[in-house]
């Protein structure tokens, strides 16, 4: 037997703006497709708008890697054996020194450079501005492919790279470029003490980014670069490549200048 309450509709509750806004949001599974074709900066490697680290110790070659990668994607080449997506790109030397002028010029890289001081922390980052630099060589010369940040403690400013706030307030300095330019950010980064454990400092960095990438040399001389972390392509991809010297010219005294270009000579995917 019914009584009154079982004829008593229940009202939907009132949501909030924010809410609404969360609802609209919202989709059935079943209603999702699957994504066959995705922009990438490199394929199988490096996503548009997407933030990768790549780190490795002291004098394996991390910078000349980088410079060859970023030559690659601004001239539109393959790097190895995987397809580029060709654009503009931005290489922000905040830890060139003295001699990364030769090592662009070895490599006959025609990128854009901001060499000196930026800061990605702190209360007044140079995010904004720097995506407005971005925003007006795309304007001016087409899309922005990759950004990279040589190197990630030097943007860091006096931040503490083993601090988990320190770690977020980068990322959000770099989430900020990523999303209003649509490029790929990428930071060189160095391995900790023990390289085995990874990069130097706090482990939410590897939570917080896309990519990771390790650069080593083996006892024999073996250079590799591998993807140890992907968020969406498979990781292990692994590439082997050398530094080639390139004679510059000679200085005042008459001694020959040389630097080196990196060459990819075998890639391989052995993924995991």
């Amino acid at each position: 037997m019914s009584d009154a309450f079982d004829k008593v509709k229940q009202l939907k509750p009132r949501l909030t703006q924010a809410a609404t806004a969360l609802l609209a949001r919202a989709t059935p599974g079943v209603d999702l497709r699957a994504q066959l074709d995705r922009p990438y900066v490199v394929k199988g490697w490096l996503d548009q708008s997407a933030v990768s680290v790549f780190y490795g110790d002291a004098n394996v070659g991390k910078t000349f890697w980088a410079i060859d990668l970023a030559h690659h994607v601004f001239e539109g080449h393959a790097w190895g054996e995987s397809r580029v997506n060709q654009g503009g790109l931005l290489y922000v030397a905040a830890e060139g020194g003295a001699m990364f002028a030769n090592r662009m010029v070895a490599r006959k890289a025609r990128f854009w450079v901001l060499p000196g001081q930026m800061v990605l922390t702190g209360r007044n980052p140079d995010a904004a501005a720097l995506a407005e630099v971005i925003l007006h060589l795309t304007a001016t010369h087409g899309p922005y492919r990759l950004i990279i940040f040589d190197t990630m403690a030097r943007v860091m400013g006096g931040a503490d790279e083993n601090s988990a706030p320190d770690i977020a307030a980068l990322m959000r300095s770099v989430d900020h470029v990523r999303q209003v330019t649509g490029a790929h950010c990428m930071l060189i980064h160095h391995s900790g003490k023990d390289a085995a454990k990874g990069a130097r400092g706090h482990s939410s960095l590897r939570a917080a980014v896309d990519t990771e990438i390790v650069l080593t040399r083996d006892e024999d001389g073996t250079r590799k670069a591998r993807a140890t972390k992907q968020r969406d392509y498979p990781a292990g991809g692994e590439v082997i490549f050398s530094l080639r010297v390139v004679e510059l010219g000679a200085d005042s005294d008459g001694d020959t200048v040389t630097s080196c270009v990196c060459e990819v000579k075998r890639e391989d995917r052995k993924l995991l």
